[in-house]
């Protein structure tokens, strides 16, 4: 079994800091550029993030655009639904596919390393049976990121997505390939993982490129905070990694001082945030049907609750 995939790109990626370092809940005001532009920040979690996709497709049935999005894994995944306006993919793509073995599952893992298959997910999917509107999506104004973990050197690694054609789509890749059941993605010259582990709300990181005034769609319930994860399978199955290792066992705390972070501006009125009203028992790679929908509507229920709240606040 091939532990890696690799692809070879020449395009740049948005300057790293030390967010391993530096704590996130040193954010200053100073730092953050005076413009006005609105941005969209939305957090992975595995098939959890399908309620993600129920928020995003009310916001775009009620025309709300944003000028800078950051998407983390699922996350990313129905950002460029989202950016390519169309409404509802996400949702019929997972109802469809998510009990098809060709889409994930064991069979898959064992032969590929991939638990979700990368040729069927990633091309025949946007390609051919659903395809992904590129052209919409190249065309729209909003600059698009996509957050990574470079296993190397455990830190986030942040690509600015102008197109998903051909080998641009590891990009995407790479920000929902899960540790473990995922081979590691190679691409523009970086060995890659699930963003999540690095930076899994990269709030900071979209304010810090000028987009100050944020709508962040969480994907755990209201007081929700995460454990540590030290598992001795990571330390095994990555030990030629040490900083990812680290970055794994680390990760409870960055998560949780940028949920401080959010409670703080939030509280303040600068950013908006949508997290799921109730808790609903999804597993990361669910294949339940059912539970996905239910994730799915709860995110619309949530959003067009409080969808005149949020057109005031893009007002402001």
């Amino acid at each position: 079994m091939s532990l890696f995939f690799s692809t070879s790109m020449s395009q740049g990626l948005i300057g790293i800091k030390n967010f391993m370092t530096d704590p996130v809940e040193k954010i200053s005001q100073s730092k953050v550029a005076s413009q006005s532009r609105t941005g969209l920040v939305l957090e992975g979690g595995g098939m959890r993030g399908i309620y993600t996709a129920g928020v995003l497709d009310v916001l775009g049935e009620h025309g709300i655009t944003f000028d800078g999005a950051v998407g983390v894994s699922a996350g990313a995944i129905h950002a460029a639904s989202f950016l390519a306006g169309q409404h509802g993919r996400s949702i019929r793509c997972y109802l469809t596919f998510s009990p098809d073995p060709r889409f994930m599952g064991l069979r898959s893992w064992l032969k590929t390393g991939d638990f979700v298959s990368y040729p069927f997910a990633y091309d025949a999917i946007p390609n051919r049976i659903l395809p992904l509107d590129y052209d919409r999506l190249e065309h729209n104004p909003c600059a698009f990121f996509v957050t990574c973990t470079d296993i190397d050197n455990g830190q986030p690694y942040y690509y600015r997505v102008k197109s998903l054609r051909d080998d641009e789509m590891f990009a995407l890749r790479a920000s929902a390939s899960l540790p473990l059941v995922s081979r590691i993605v190679e691409f523009d010259g970086h060995r890659l993982l699930d963003g999540g582990t690095a930076d899994s709300i990269p709030v900071r990181f979209l304010r810090e490129q000028g987009y100050p005034r944020c709508v962040v769609i969480l994907t755990q319930v209201a007081g929700y905070r995460k454990n540590p994860e030290i598992n001795r399978i990571f330390r095994l199955f990555y030990r030629k990694y040490p900083d990812y290792v680290r970055a794994i066992e680390t990760r409870h705390e960055r998560y949780n001082a940028t949920l401080d972070v959010i409670q703080t501006l939030e509280q303040n009125g600068e950013i908006f945030v949508f997290r799921p009203s109730r808790k609903i028992r999804i597993k990361r790679l669910e294949r339940d049907v059912t539970r996905i929908l239910d994730m799915y509507e709860l995110g619309r229920r949530d959003a067009l609750a409080r969808i005149e709240e949020l057109k005031i606040f893009m007002r402001k």
